[in-house]
């Protein structure tokens, strides 16, 4: 084998290591979800457990191996940069119960709607005021009961909140605010409904 046949063959070598990295890379970047990390799914699942979802709109949450990855789970979804759960869309999905509070993992969340469901009269969660980089907030319709917790003056970054009840809703005057100091801290707002809510 001549010189000049070594340099090709190193030189085709070298051009299919670069085409195959090349390959790897564009998939890595077209991928729509790097995958959600073990404590962000463990978070899900345990907000799943307190839940009754007699529709099965959570069928798709699951340990199983074909189910491991919450990005591709119904209403979940991820940044395509980190990977990292930024919104949580379960409007409307008749589901029931008591939110768990290790829902607190997805600190990068942006977008919360449960909206349209049934949690039997609970309390807004306080802890909802620890994800500091929410953007937009529903819990409209949701039967939430008790007084609307201060701590949401934590989400500074609020675009959107929507706590409104139907006024022939569950029971009278199920959500209620003995003051409305935390509202100030939300500057970036551009809806608020309250309708319904008990102010007085």
């Amino acid at each position: 084998m001549t010189l000049t046949n070594i340099d090709h063959e190193k030189q085709i070598y070298c051009f299919k290591v670069f085409y195959a990295f090349l390959v790897v890379l564009l998939l890595r970047m077209n991928n729509p979800c790097i995958g959600c990390s073990e404590r962000e799914m463990q978070a899900l699942l345990a907000f799943k457990q307190g839940l009754v979802d007699d529709d099965n709109s959570l069928l798709s949450w699951g340990r199983e191996v074909q189910n491991k990855d919450c990005c591709q789970w119904d209403g979940v979804y991820c940044s395509n940069h980190t990977g990292h759960v930024v919104k949580l869309d379960l409007g409307d999905q008749s589901l029931e119960g008591t939110i768990s509070p290790k829902l607190v993992e997805l600190q990068d969340l942006e977008y919360l709607n449960l909206s349209l469901n049934n949690f039997r009269g609970s309390q807004i969660p306080d802890f909802i005021g620890s994800f500091s980089n929410l953007r937009y907030l529903n819990l409209s319709n949701a039967k939430f009961g008790g007084e609307i917790p201060y701590q949401l003056e934590n989400l500074t970054r609020l675009e959107y909140l929507d706590l409104s009840s139907d006024e022939y809703g569950w029971f009278d005057d199920s959500i209620y605010a003995k003051n409305l100091n935390w509202l100030p801290n939300l500057s970036g707002l551009k809806h608020l409904d309250l309708s319904s809510t008990n102010l007085s």
